[in-house]
């Protein structure tokens, strides 16, 4: 009998969960390798952006787009604090390395990181976004080419929600420089969107009690 990718995906998880329950500094996935747990605090002075591409290494060309961007975008924001987070297929020491920029592997729970920074920079899946949307994060989001859902879908449901157009960059257009400019505008916005529905088990329970 086959497996989903759906159940692959809780199924890391619940072993990350675990591991990251009993390990004191690091731990082994089997099939990802070597995690290191991380936990991350903020200052109340310090202007918060992360970058984070998921689980896969398809980001790496984004997340090397960024590192570039890094040092155009700190001669502007001189509290800037900037945390890559290359995931379990990307090892944070071979992307380029820049002064003053952070780098982390696995971050436990990274959407509670989300909620507190001034700004994310992510891939453009659905989940991601709409986690952002639902703690009203400010965020930039890279959709993969040709990719159906990131193209087409997510800013969908995204426009449902207010998020505006200037939150979508492409990344045929993202040079450092430009990427720099959009970074900077977009921690000077304070975006307002619509409430996300917190009530989706309720509303299921009663259409499935309606059927019995």
């Amino acid at each position: 009998m086959g497996v989903t990718k759906k159940q692959v995906s809780h199924l890391l998880e619940a072993q990350a969960e675990l591991a990251y329950k009993q390990a004191k500094t690091t731990f082994i996935v089997p099939g990802i390798g070597k995690l290191v747990l991380s936990e991350i605090k903020f200052r109340d002075d310090e202007q918060v952006v992360f970058a984070a591409v998921g689980g896969t290494a398809v980001g790496r060309s984004l997340l090397e787009r960024i590192i570039h961007s890094f040092p155009i975008v700190e001669r502007r924001v001189p509290n800037l604090r900037m945390i890559v987070v290359a995931g379990p297929r990307i090892d944070p020491a071979s992307l380029p390395q820049a002064d003053g920029l952070e780098y982390r592997g696995y971050v436990h729970n990274l959407y509670e990181q989300f909620a507190a920074c001034d700004l994310a920079l992510v891939q453009g899946g659905l989940s991601t976004t709409m986690e952002l949307v639902a703690t009203g994060r400010p965020f930039l989001y890279f959709p993969l080419h040709n990719h159906f859902e990131q193209t087409f879908h997510v800013p969908h449901r995204l426009a449902n929600y207010g998020v505006g157009p200037s939150a979508r960059v492409d990344f045929a257009d993202a040079t450092p420089e430009r990427l720099a400019e959009r970074i900077v505008q977009a921690l000077g916005c304070s975006p307002v969107y619509q409430p996300v529905e917190a009530d989706g088990a309720e509303r299921a329970a009663k259409s499935i009690a309606e059927l019995l």
